[in-house]
């Protein structure tokens, strides 16, 4: 690192490897004795909070960085020590190799807090990625691809943080240090969340950020982070709680500019944040300069998602992927091609391909050799014959197979795909329109205000079975259509979706309940607020089986094919054969018949979207039925999660 940026001080732990504690200019601080163990060598840099030195610890005999508090600053805000404190216990409680470890923490004999660190030396990521500048867009991305396994590392450390609870909300390029042998640190924890620890709302931020050149400096004020790199949930609570997500969201940023040179956000920090709270999807690395792998791009965009629920769980999730493109595996978060997968399989295999030919080879040697030496030469000709022509149409007959499978899988994804889509486009559709009227509901418990509004959204969606309105206690106050005018009065307080709308505060979904009419259904509520009160709720109740069939795409099932939806608990809300909706795709029973459905139950339970393969569905002429099966998360509401699984016969 060839300077150090004052405006963000953790950044000063790292040192050039230039630097000579023994000029002269520092020769007053180097005989200056820091406490009775450390001794003071220079100093590195100074900020708004404390400054950073570099000292000797005269025990071990080691350099070492020391990072002082500035008193002066606790005058101003108290709160500045309680912030220097915490930045140091949570970076000491954090033991792994990308993370800079905290030897001490002590008190000044003057009453300033300070820690001592390991002392780090080399060039910050940010440093790194100008320095892959190329005229060629190419072949600067070919550089700054070289960078990919340090990204991995920094994915991998925050993992490990993760694991303990802890969000760093603040990672950057700048944050990220390049070790001379092969290190990758993550530095400046001073605005790392714990657990569900609620945010601190510091003094206002200074005018002075609203400079396009603020995007890339921490914000220590209303808003936590570095804007070129903060997640929409930083910026407005709407869009959920500060988590494990928010890291990956910056660790997506990193990538981004990793592929196209440049951070996706730019500009003041007054127009990000605009960026951010708009429902304008992030850009795509797809569109830079250079093109840049297809499977790195999807990984990008699910980091990206302004919707938390779109993207990894977490940094292990995002590491995991990140390998397999390194490795060369199938990266989840991307669709591949017919071609694609098969070019993938023969790099796989090529050594056993190799063998097989060889094999191929020395039986054609072998025959040909007979044929020469043997009595009946005719008779051999046509053993080597036949024997080329059997290896041909094996061979031909493995290539049919691969396509066919191939072939079956991206169909089934696809198909599945459309329908998660259309399943939360539907339910999102009627849930905006309940929301609209919501804000303009008066009194909720006014049977005769509530009807007719109640009846024009039946009108305008009607694959909704009935439409209420409810209040907070649970009991419905109106109802349409008039065919269940009898349920007005009825108490639902039981019911799951009562208790989560006025808890939550926002649009639920329920679980999959039976209806007092005998069917099953599921119940959208969405809360009617005012101020902080919620009065009561709007409700649109399905049933769930029939409006699921109506999404599905005209000539998907048939004989061969089957679709699946299914619940988090397993639940079939739909299926083809009608005798098994309502019952659970997890139960023994149905393992108990077909043993290797338990290995694809846990498959689709655990990934979010994926390929997986049994046999033994069905026995049809004395032979066992193989399933190519491929499903899909669907998230009608941000509460509930659903799977639509697409099967097709095969062999």
């Amino acid at each position: 690192m060839s300077a150090i940026d004052n405006t963000d001080l953790d950044d000063c732990t790292v040192l050039p490897p230039r630097f000579d504690a023994g000029k002269s200019a520092q020769r007053s601080e180097a005989e200056y004795r820091f406490t009775d163990y450390y001794s003071l060598c220079g100093t590195v840099g100074q900020g708004g909070v404390g400054r950073v030195l570099l000292g000797f610890d005269e025990r071990i005999g080691r350099q070492v960085a020391i990072k002082e508090m500035l008193t002066s600053n606790e005058a101003a805000d108290p709160s500045v020590r309680r912030r220097f404190l915490r930045e140091a216990q949570i970076t000491g409680r954090l033991e792994h190799p990308g993370i800079v470890p905290v030897y001490e923490m002590g008190t000044t004999s003057q009453g300033a807090p300070y820690y001592v660190m390991r002392l780090v030396r080399g060039q910050t990521l940010a440093e790194a990625l100008v320095a892959c500048h190329s005229e060629q867009p190419e072949q600067a991305l070919a550089k700054r691809l070289q960078l990919l396994d340090r990204l991995i590392d920094v994915c991998e450390a925050m993992a490990y943080a993760h694991s303990k609870g802890v969000v760093h909300r603040d990672l950057k390029p700048g944050n990220i240090v390049l070790g001379q042998f092969g290190e990758t640190i993550i530095l400046d924890w001073g605005l790392a969340k714990i657990g569900i620890e609620a945010d601190v709302v510091r003094r206002a931020v200074p005018a002075a950020t609203e400079d396009g050149g603020a995007d890339e400096l921490t914000q220590v004020g209303q808003i936590l982070g570095t804007p070129a790199y903060m997640a929409p949930e930083q910026v407005d609570s709407r869009f959920g709680e500060v988590d494990a997500r928010t890291d990956v969201f910056a660790l997506g940023c990193i990538l981004y500019h990793i592929l196209i040179g440049r951070p996706p956000l730019r500009g003041s920090l007054s127009s990000i944040v605009e960026q951010l709270k708009s429902k304008t999807p992030l850009p795509s690395p797809r569109q830079g300069p250079a093109s840049a792998p297809p499977e790195l791009i999807a990984i990008c965009d699910k980091a990206l998602a302004k919707d938390k629920l779109r993207r990894f769980r977490d940094a292990a999730e995002l590491t995991e992927e990140l390998r397999a493109f390194r490795d060369g595996r199938l990266v989840s978060a991307y669709a591949y091609s017919r071609r694609e997968l098969l070019h993938r399989f023969i790099a796989r295999n090529k050594a056993a391909l190799s063998w097989g030919l060889a094999v191929v080879m020395a039986v054609a040697i072998g025959a040909v050799l007979a044929v020469h030496f043997a009595m009946d030469a005719r008779k051999e000709r046509e053993v080597a014959v036949t024997e080329r022509q059997m290896a041909v149409q094996a061979r031909e007959r493995a290539e049919t197979a691969l396509a066919d499978v191939t072939r079956i899988s991206n169909q089934n994804l696809t198909a599945a795909d459309q329908i998660a889509e259309d399943i939360a486009n539907a339910i999102g559709s009627i849930q905006n329109s309940m929301e609209q009227i919501a804000e303009s509901v008066r009194d909720v418990g006014n049977r005769k205000a509530m009807t007719p509004i109640l009846t024009s959204l039946l009108t305008r969606h009607p694959d909704a079975e009935l439409f209420a309105a409810t209040l907070a206690s649970g009991k419905i106050t109106a109802v349409a259509p008039e065919k269940y005018a009898q349920a007005v009065g009825a108490d639902t307080s039981p019911y799951e979706h009562n208790r989560l709308t006025i808890e939550l505060g926002t649009p639920v979904l329920s679980r999959v309940y039976e209806a007092s009419e005998g069917f099953d259904a599921v119940t959208l509520a969405v809360p009617i607020k005012r101020g902080k009160t919620i009065p009561g709720f709007l409700c649109a109740r399905f049933k769930a089986a029939e409006f699921l069939g109506k999404l599905l795409p005209a000539g998907l099932q048939t004989r061969e094919r089957a679709v699946w939806i299914i619940q988090d608990d397993g639940f079939i809300l739909y299926d083809t054969d009608t005798a098994e909706i309502g019952e659970n795709l997890f139960r023994q029973e149905r393992f108990d018949k077909i043993p290797e459905l338990r290995q694809l139950a846990r498959q689709i339970a655990e990934q979010e979207a994926g390929i997986g393969y049994y046999h033994g569905a069905a026995r049809e002429n004395g032979r066992e039925s193989n399933r190519i099966a491929a499903w899909q998360t669907a998230r009608p509401a941000k509460n509930r999660s659903w799977k639509v699984v697409v099967l097709e016969k095969w062999g």
